[in-house]
């Protein structure tokens, strides 16, 4: 059976400016891509549902590329222009709480350690050699069950965030994840 692929009119940009940002922006391309939209890191090709960079640049590409979601670890003041560019902000709560705070930019935040964030992770254990915990967070729930060796669950908990944030349901995320060990 072929998967349908979706595709929309503009790219949507993911600007993704935090520790191993490579790393991250291959995990949101690769879940992106099981799901059946076009992506792209670093570049723009015909048909791309998604760009994703972590280039500052990239915010400042054509008007036909919407700058959907902006993903940082550290908020310098340098950033504060290029992030309020964006529809929507993916942070640690960590970073959020802050005296950098722009409400002007809608704040998705996350975190390991700290059940205050809008998604976080509880009950991380290993179950016959798999990570296991729940990802929960304002009306979403979920159960990651993957190879330990896959993701550290600070990754999945960001990508979480950011895919949740620009509409990737739930369900999609957590197949990835729990599905690593048959790839």
């Amino acid at each position: 059976m072929t998967k349908e692929i979706k595709t929309v009119q503009n790219p949507r940009l993911i600007l993704v400016l935090c520790e191993n940002a490579e790393r991250i922006s291959e995990i949101i391309s690769d879940i992106l891509n099981n799901c059946s939209y076009n992506t792209c890191i670093d570049r723009f090709t015909e048909n791309t549902d998604f760009i994703i960079s972590g280039r500052i640049c990239a915010a400042e590409c054509s008007e036909d590329i919407i700058a959907d979601t902006v993903v940082f670890d550290k908020y310098p003041n340098t950033v504060k222009d290029v992030v309020s560019k964006f529809k929507n902000r993916v942070t640690s709560y960590e970073c959020c709480c802050g005296s950098h705070a722009d409400e002007s930019v809608p704040a998705l935040t996350y975190s390991r350690d700290n059940y205050s964030a809008d998604i976080t992770c509880r009950n991380i254990g290993n179950q016959k050699g798999k990570t296991v915990f729940d990802i929960i967070g304002s009306g979403i729930l979920g159960r990651i069950r993957m190879n330990s060796e896959s993701y550290t669950v600070d990754e999945v908990l960001l990508c979480t965030a950011v895919l949740t944030v620009t509409g990737v349901p739930l369900a999609s995320i957590l197949n990835y994840f729990n599905s690593l060990d048959e790839k």
